[in-house]
């Protein structure tokens, strides 16, 4: 049946067949099991009826002379027999409290003279929560010592196949009361408090769509579960009669939480695009890890004790080697220097730590204490607040970023205002020597030449000739007050009409071809793009002397692109004069961190092509 899965020992976190061990305790004072007399024995079965019980040899009892049994792992079940007596001179108790809620079945006698004088119900972590002596996550025994002087408590336990710790501790009614409700207050905290974490992890997964918060959030559901199936609280208010489920949940969620942790730090670091191999590597792992979790949940759920134990003893040997290669790779990832990968080394070594603290426990060559004994627990609780630190360095990180790019783009914008300003006042002595040189000189010869010409229809037409002439002019260079001009007609048009116009002049077969969406764009860009190709149509008019030329402009996606050229005499050497405007272009270009190449040679054409994200400088 299911309630005798035993997996909380597969293929994660190193259980090891040991000697059991037993504790006992009077009100926290430790009592030496020699000294007050405590026996054992064990029997190859898990019956625990009385009839089994009296049938027991008296001489098969063995007295303790350490804290452990020589025996654990193997199909049997162990029996201690300690006299009350040897308690009462510590403290008159009135609650046993036998302090392991994994214990697969258990009964308790209270025996005197070889009779049988107070019998409890069988019980154990394989039986519904009600069979429990009170309705609490441990095995809680309400027996006031005084009433049973000279009489022996005995404890039959089946913990076969896994080790057996048996802490029992005698409690004065108001040291149970402390106790217990110190246990319930941290209980309540520590799981309080991962489940606040969980919460806003999520919350902050759904806000912002970062994996990495979902893989955090789900590390610690995981280990929510496996805290409250360790603690028995799940137990006792979610299926209190189903208690098969309490081997599944607690070994498969423990287990499982190694698949959130690897991903978790598979995203922080980047590894799908930064070490594209070890990713892979390490989405083949997982998916060998839960292939092999599930064999292992369904073939014990419904084998037999072999098949228990073969996965007990792959487990001695796949544990450690799993963690040893994640660790290894997080070393590999720092060596390398990638960002957050310290995070991953700290973390893993972490866990390898408390877990062979927990191992070296289990085997006894440490002594056991509070913090070697929940050392799992601490292990947890270490990697979760590793894995938050390392949110929160790139929370940092990543404000940090965001700030300085901040400042950047705005000395950005400052520099390109001040590079357009430039060139507009550039533009605009330009202009004003333009209509001084030509529409004034011309105005004044025009004058001159009606003050001393004869009113005949030739002086006319002379007259309208010059005031034709002058009228293309001022047309040609109104083209340089882009402003007016491109929030009448748009940028389309307005180059659309330079080229025209070069076009009717027969100055150059100009051809001009326009790529994407006309519209859309801001004024602020329009003005930028118009003043490009105010500076490329000029340099092609006034000092490329060449006969044909091609312009074009492709809008994609946020990207600009402009392209130009032409069969002129090209440029020396390649390079770009101060005196040809191009270099104030080029400077433009660079401020908007775009792309500006030109290719040319003597008497060999000129290409020019330039490139910027209009996204980035919607400001401008």
């Amino acid at each position: 049946m299911l309630r005798k899965l035993l997996l909380h020992v597969l293929l994660l976190f190193m259980c090891s067949a040991v000697q059991a061990q037993l504790n006992i305790s009077s009100d926290g004072h430790q009592i030496d099991h020699e000294t007050a007399k405590i026996q054992y024995l064990l029997t190859p079965n898990n019956d625990f009826s009385d009839a089994a019980f009296l049938n027991l040899q008296e001489d098969k009892w063995q007295n303790f002379t350490t804290t452990k049994t020589p025996d654990s792992h193997t199909p049997y079940s162990v029996w201690f027999k300690i006299p009350i007596n040897s308690l009462l001179k510590y403290n008159n108790f009135s609650f046993i409290d036998i302090h392991n809620p994994h214990i697969n079945f258990l009964k308790c006698w209270i025996v005197k003279d070889g009779k049988i004088i107070r019998k409890f119900n069988r019980t154990g972590d394989n039986l519904p929560f009600w069979t429990r002596p009170l309705p609490t996550t441990t095995f809680v025994y309400p027996i006031s010592g005084a009433l049973y002087k000279d009489a022996d408590f005995i404890i039959a336990t089946d913990k076969r196949y896994t080790k057996l710790d048996l802490p029992v501790h005698f409690y004065t009614e108001a040291q149970y009361l402390k106790e217990s409700q110190s246990e319930s207050m941290v209980t309540g905290l520590f799981i309080g408090v991962l489940f606040f974490a969980l919460m806003f992890n999520f919350y902050l997964y759904i806000s912002m769509r970062l994996n990495l918060y979902l893989w955090y959030s789900l590390y610690l559901l995981m280990i929510i579960l496996y805290l409250g199936t360790s603690m028995g609280e799940l137990f006792k208010y979610f299926y209190p009669e189903y208690p098969f489920l309490n081997d599944i949940v607690r070994s498969t969620v423990f287990a499982l939480s190694f698949v959130p942790q690897v991903n978790f730090f598979n995203e922080l670091m980047d590894l799908k695009v930064k070490m594209p191999k070890v990713y892979r590597f390490n989405y083949w792992l997982l998916i060998v890890f839960v292939t092999v979790l599930f064999v292992a949940v369904v073939t014990s759920a419904y084998g037999n004790f072999r098949v228990q134990g073969f996965w007990l003893q792959a487990n001695r040997l796949v544990s450690p080697l799993v963690m040893l290669v994640i660790l290894l790779e997080a070393v590999y990832c720092f060596y390398n220097r990638l960002k957050y990968s310290l995070f991953a080394v700290v973390s893993f070594f972490g866990i390898v730590v408390f877990m062979s603290i927990y191992v070296l426990h289990q085997v006894e060559l440490i002594p056991r204490n509070n913090f070697t004994a929940t050392a799992v627990y601490w292990g947890l609780l270490f990697e979760g607040m590793v894995m938050a630190l390392a949110l929160a360095w790139r929370f940092k990180s990543y404000k940090e970023d965001s700030e300085r790019l901040y400042v950047e783009n705005q000395l950005q914008q400052e520099n390109i205002f001040k590079e357009t300003a430039k060139y507009q006042q550039k533009e605009m002595q330009r202009m004003s020597s333009l209509l001084h040189d030509t529409v004034g000189a011309n105005l004044g010869f025009l004058r001159l030449e009606t003050d001393n010409m004869p009113l005949t229809e030739e002086g006319r037409a002379k007259i309208a000739s010059a005031i034709t002439q002058l009228g293309h002019e001022v047309r040609t260079m109104s083209h340089g007050f882009s402003p007016l001009i491109l929030q009448g007609k748009g940028l389309y048009q307005c180059i659309a009409e330079m080229v025209q116009l070069i076009l009717r002049n027969n100055q150059v077969d100009l051809q001009f071809e326009w790529l994407g969406k006309k519209e859309g764009m801001t004024i602020q860009n329009e003005i930028l793009i118009y003043r490009m190709i105010q500076e490329i149509l000029q340099n092609l008019l006034k000092h490329s002397k060449a006969t044909s030329g091609f312009l074009q402009i492709i809008i994609e996606q946020g990207l600009i692109s402009i392209y130009a050229e032409d069969n002129g005499v090209g440029l020396k050497d390649n390079t770009v004069s101060d005196g040809l405007g191009l270099k104030s272009l080029e400077n433009l270009v660079e401020l908007l961190k775009g792309s500006f190449n030109i290719d040319s040679a003597e008497n060999k054409g000129f290409s020019i092509s330039i490139e910027f994200n209009q996204a980035n400088h919607e400001k401008v």
